[in-house]
């Protein structure tokens, strides 16, 4: 069974071990990590802390939660429930990411089905989501979710391209 929470200082050390996964795979792009690598732990610990209760400036009010399967942290969700409108057409509501030895056994599906949930009880009644076109898994998982692909274009994503996927809750 799948658990979310806020991470704490107590993570520290499966969390560099979950971006050594990525790194070890020849990813550098950590998903939903909200910049964890180029920030000092405790500094990011207290600003996702801070996110769900006050707040970011640029994010507005988000969860950024580890997600566990038993006690293997198997991936990270960003769910920005109150971000503004111009960051939300550029990062979409929800973000997600999985580690690469986790991958193909249901974890995305579940963590995004688990953001719905919550953007539903926040108040929501649609998000956005975007990836990359040619990260077909997420793409498919967005699709098994509900999502409706609205847009495809390079405009926030430093002409990479883009697709952008609206879920109605």
């Amino acid at each position: 069974m799948m658990t979310y929470r806020l991470p704490t200082i107590a993570d520290e050390y499966i969390l560099k071990e979950y971006v050594q996964e990525h790194f070890d795979n020849n990813e550098n792009r950590i998903s939903a990590s909200h910049a964890f690598t180029s920030t000092e732990f405790s500094v990011w610990v207290e600003k996702i802390q801070n996110s769900a209760l006050i707040g970011d400036e640029d994010f507005g009010k988000f969860f950024a939660f580890l997600c566990f399967d038993n006690d293997r942290l198997v991936g990270l969700l960003s769910i920005r429930y109150q971000m503004p409108e111009s960051m939300s057409l550029k990062y979409g509501d929800i973000g997600y990411g999985v580690r690469p030895t986790e991958r193909k056994k249901g974890y995305a599906t579940a963590m995004l089905r688990h953001a719905l949930s919550v953007c539903k009880e926040k108040g929501l009644n649609s998000v956005l989501l975007s990836c990359y076109t040619d990260n077909l898994a997420s793409s498919a998982t967005i699709k098994k979710c509900g999502g409706v692909l609205i847009d495809e274009n390079d405009i926030y994503s430093e002409g990479k391209l883009s697709q952008y996927y609206s879920i109605q809750l």
